[in-house]
């Protein structure tokens, strides 16, 4: 660790970027401090519970990123950063917006996103310099007006606010790009955001939508999320929408889709997931750009046991989620998708796949979890087949989840601690002696070693993270200083991020 934090700071004397993202390291190394042409500093995800004044004798810092951190205030002599264009806070335990942030007078983009901010303070108004902000996954106690003095905003984030309702003017914020509204309580929108000609990107996801916002169709959208409504059918006459890259409409119950998607040729990404749709209109075929199709928890398959063969037609597919959709086969066709990189058909009673599968050298990652297939020995031919990619069979979020909850069991049965579980799997590691043994039943060892296992050999297997990071959460752990959630939360995003899981059917339209 300490070679590789060496390193960096080298790199970063001669660059003026400084990137310690996810070291856990505790403490900001005080090093930095001598980095005075410092421009861009990551300091995310390291259990820092502080950080000191001295950081705002960083004069050259135009960008600092201090989120997922467990950080309750911030020293004032933030405020010195005269060049600070890019600051975020997000997924910390702010109680308030920082008072120094009124004295920066260059902040363009602030994330303020899942903290225990409860209200907006009035001078958040003048920051006129302002182009994006997010306050979304907050308590706060009500809609926060000073953001409708921002004009120039760009970007707003309100997602996770429990608002029922948005005030009328919010039409004000004319340059308007993008909107995040998800995961409120909204069952409409004001008839003003029809004037914000600006807006190319909304997100609704997860509010109580019963009907697309009427206002809707007439903007020149590129991106919409209305994913996690109880929207039944989507009228889209008079749509202006040609321009729209990516669709949204998962988890609503849809039971058709509407042929005039297929006038939105710049469209790149569909997604489909648990609507009630059983099939797909041939005239999807047109979507000749389509890059990203998912389906997953759609019964398309149902009807007789195949996808609906117009998924074929669509030959620039890359990503497809086929997952808990019914079918009992993949048809030969499948290998007229010769850009296919990302193949998911989890959940599905598939007991085989065709031969042309086996030659489709371009797949990056093929999941097969929960498939009849996954189970039997052919799965080892298959990967041998395709040495480039990944075949999955094990739902690694789900494994992340079991053994937490493992966890949670071992502590109440045995009264052992995070810091005691930690110092056992460090001893077994090390090959020491195991503590505690007089008071563990085998089943309770039996649960510490797949922790073990699972930590020390099987995440570092799947890229998960190293074992040497590994030892370093660990030892924090038995330090007291991290729990085990933060542990297994940090391994499932590491999962995520080289390809073990399903990340890459998220979308990025907002937080």
């Amino acid at each position: 660790m300490l070679a590789m934090l060496a390193e960096r700071l080298g790199t970063a004397e001669k660059t003026g970027k400084l990137d310690l993202r996810g070291l856990v390291l505790g403490q900001v190394p005080p090093a930095i401090r001598s980095l005075r042409n410092l421009v861009e500093l990551d300091l995310g995800s390291n259990a820092l519970a502080e950080v000191p004044a001295w950081l705002g004798e960083l004069s050259s810092l135009e960008v600092l990123r201090l989120e997922r951190n467990a950080l309750e205030d911030l020293p004032r002599k933030l405020g010195r950063l005269d060049k600070l264009r890019v600051l975020d806070l997000s997924h910390n335990k702010l109680p308030s917006v920082p008072s120094f942030v009124a004295d920066l007078p260059a902040l363009a983009s602030l994330d303020l996103g899942q903290n225990r901010v409860e209200s907006v303070p009035r001078w958040l108004a003048d920051r006129k310099a302002l182009r994006a902000l997010v306050l979304g996954k907050n308590p706060l106690d009500a809609f926060p007006e000073p953001v409708l003095a921002l004009s120039g905003l760009t970007e707003l984030g309100l997602a996770g606010l429990g608002f029922e309702a948005l005030p009328g003017d919010l039409g004000a914020l004319a340059a308007l790009e993008k909107l995040d509204l998800g995961d409120n309580r909204l069952s409409g929108l004001p008839a003003s955001i029809g004037t914000l000609g600006a807006l190319a990107a909304v997100v609704l996801r997860g509010n109580r939508l019963t009907a697309l916002p009427p206002m809707l169709p007439g903007l020149g959208l590129r991106a919409l999320d209305v994913s996690g409504n109880r929207i039944g059918a989507l009228p889209l006459a008079g749509h202006a929408w040609e321009a729209m890259e990516a669709l949204e409409l998962g988890d609503n119950p849809l039971v058709t889709l509407p042929e005039e998607v297929s006038a939105f040729t710049a469209l790149r990404r569909l997604d489909l997931r648990s609507t009630w749709l059983e099939s797909l209109p041939d005239v999807l075929a047109r979507l000749t750009g389509l890059q990203t199709l998912l389906v997953a928890g759609s019964p398309v398959g149902l009807r007789d046991g195949k996808p609906p063969d117009v998924i074929f037609a669509l030959e620039g597919l890359e990503e497809l989620d086929l997952s808990l959709t019914g079918i009992t086969a993949l048809p030969e066709s499948i290998g007229r998708l010769t850009r296919l990189k990302f193949l998911w058909l989890q959940g599905n009673p598939l007991a085989s796949v065709p031969d042309v599968l086996r030659s489709m050298k371009h797949l990056e990652e093929l999941d097969l979890t929960d498939t009849p297939f996954g189970r039997t020995e052919e799965v080892e031919a298959l990967t041998v087949a395709l040495p480039t990619a990944r075949v999955v069979c094990v739902d690694w979020a789900a494994t992340y989840r079991s053994m937490l909850e493992d966890v949670y069991i071992l502590r109440d049965d045995t009264g052992l601690d995070d810091v005691e579980i930690a110092k056992w799997v460090i001893a077994r590691e090390r090959g020491g002696r195991l503590p505690a043994a007089g008071r563990l039943r085998p089943v309770d060892e039996e649960v510490l070693a797949r922790l073990h296992t699972l930590v020390f050999v099987q995440a570092p297997r799947r890229r998960a993270t190293t074992r040497a990071a590994v030892g370093v959460l660990v030892d924090l752990v038995a330090k007291d200083q991290l729990g085990w959630h933060e542990v297994l939360e940090q391994m499932l995003e590491g999962a995520q991020a080289s390809g073990g899981t399903k990340s890459r059917r998220t979308g990025d339209m907002g937080r």
